[in-house]
């Protein structure tokens, strides 16, 4: 039996209200979930409270899920959705002096001399992300970190793909600008 097939049994066995077939979902997908929470919120804190809200809307949900579309990108929709909340909230709160003062640490030097080796950039990255819109930032972590398609990317957010692909241009072009004013 391929997983595709194991997971539509689980996730009916789930909507039958049967709590052990549900573990085995959270089991399963909770390390993406997470994934996908930190990278947006980059909170521990908030990306496990994320994580707990998400799983708690799937069980709540799971009826309205359609078994012959792919789970991942139904669960991928319920995280993302409930991040971009989470970040509309805390994006009033934040400073942008806090970015400046992350990147200039990670960038020693020491780094500089070495151009920095790939996941130094990575962090860098993923701290520039803050800078985001919620939906730049979605958009931008689903692609570049997730490595999920347009189209995928579209059925998680509703965004239509030009509007990815437009969200994704505008987030690269930042990134790009903050990299270039640190001389990365």
């Amino acid at each position: 039996m391929d997983k595709s097939t194991l997971d539509k049994l689980i996730i009916v066995r789930s909507v039958r209200n049967d709590e052990n077939a549900f573990r085995k979902i959270v089991e399963e997908y909770q390390y993406m979930v997470y994934s996908l929470s930190f990278r947006l919120l980059c909170n521990e804190e908030e990306a496990k409270d994320a994580v707990q809200e998400t799983f708690i809307k799937v069980w709540l949900r799971l009826h309205t899920y359609d078994v012959n579309q792919k789970f991942s990108t139904w669960l991928y929709a319920v995280s993302t959705n409930l991040c971009i909340d989470k970040l509309k909230k805390l994006k009033s709160t934040y400073q942008n002096t806090a970015i400046d003062e992350k990147i200039l640490n990670l960038c020693t030097t020491e780094n500089s001399d070495q151009k920095l080796l790939n996941s130094e950039l990575g962090d860098i990255i993923q701290t520039l992300t803050n800078e985001l819109s919620p939906k730049q930032k979605t958009v931008f972590t689903l692609s570049y970190f997730e490595e999920l398609e347009t189209n995928e990317i579209s059925r998680i957010t509703g965004l239509t793909p030009e509007k990815v692909k437009s969200n994704l241009y505008l987030a690269r072009q930042a990134i790009q600008k903050k990299l270039e004013k640190y001389q990365i």
